[in-house]
């Protein structure tokens, strides 16, 4: 979900700052001092630095949803509080000033995410995503916090963002790795363009974490399909930077799908994407 979360905010700046042709770069990596020396345009940073649960919000009485004749009873959702830290990177101050200060307002002017904007496994959520700007007696100290990243003082804010986590759901893999592929044309290494393409690769695992094998996994955009490996594993290659869906599909239970991003690992690490596949007794 916390995928989901980083691209439902991207997509909500893109969409109200606005940010038209890409001028202006959305990242989620640790604003570290050799990360902003490496940046190359204007760049708006949203840090998940810290979840914790919002116990104010915790229900210990059992939901009951009743259909038909029968009736279901579960726990509720835990409620988790993710808290970014969102700066601004670019050329001059005022550049980094004017856009913190616009992100500031498109953040400010929602209460909750706007139903229209959410992206993957939050579509299904039904109660409403609070968002709040941190005022300095829930805020951590900033000097602790830049010290810990490396990196001198700058003007920054604190945003949070208020999630539901279902204690009760089991998830099934995979976990998708990434590995960048670099090509190039000329007489001598170092001479002419670089081509780069991407491999996504992962393991799909039942409810008790068992591998799976002979699982269906859909690539969406480019109309893929692989199955699963005796060990679990698939895997797509050649494909550009972006963001992608992916299916799995197991024999008689419906498909569960997530969006994946394909690109350069955050913080210099190769991250890895949860993806929720088929709970036992969907059909």
């Amino acid at each position: 979900m916390l995928p989901d979360l980083d691209e439902t905010l991207k997509q909500l700046l893109i969409r109200e700052l606005p940010i038209p042709n890409g001028e202006v770069e959305v990242s989620f990596d640790p604003p570290r001092r050799d990360w902003a020396a490496g940046r190359v345009k204007p760049t708006l940073d949203l840090y998940l630095y810290d979840l914790l649960e919002n116990t104010e919000l915790r229900r210990s009485e059992w939901v009951v949803e009743r259909e038909d004749a029968t009736a279901t009873k579960h726990q509720p959702p835990r409620r988790v509080n993710a808290t970014y830290l969102v700066t601004a990177w670019a050329g001059a101050p005022e550049d980094e000033h004017r856009l913190l200060w616009r992100a500031m307002g498109v953040l400010l002017r929602h209460r909750a995410l706007p139903p229209e904007i959410l992206q993957g496994e939050l579509k299904s959520v039904r109660e409403p995503l609070p968002a709040v700007l941190l005022g300095p007696e829930e805020a951590p100290n900033p000097a602790d916090l830049w010290n810990a990243l490396g990196n001198e003082l700058r003007p920054a804010f604190h945003y949070r963002v208020t999630l539901p986590l279902d204690v009760a759901q089991r998830f099934v893999g995979p976990m998708v790795f990434t590995k960048e592929l670099l090509f190039q044309q000329g007489v001598r290494p170092g001479q002419g363009p670089f081509e780069q393409i991407w491999q996504i690769a992962g393991t799909v695992r039942d409810a008790e974490g068992r591998p799976v094998p002979g699982a269906e996994v859909r690539l969406q955009e480019r109309g893929l399909v692989v199955s699963t490996d005796a060990r679990g594993r698939y895997s797509f290659s050649k494909l550009d930077a972006g963001t992608y869906t992916l299916v799995v599909t197991v024999p008689g239970k419906r498909g569960r799908e997530a969006r994946v991003t394909v690109g350069p690992a955050r913080g210099g690490r190769v991250p890895p994407y949860d993806l929720r596949g088929p709970g036992g007794g969907e059909t």
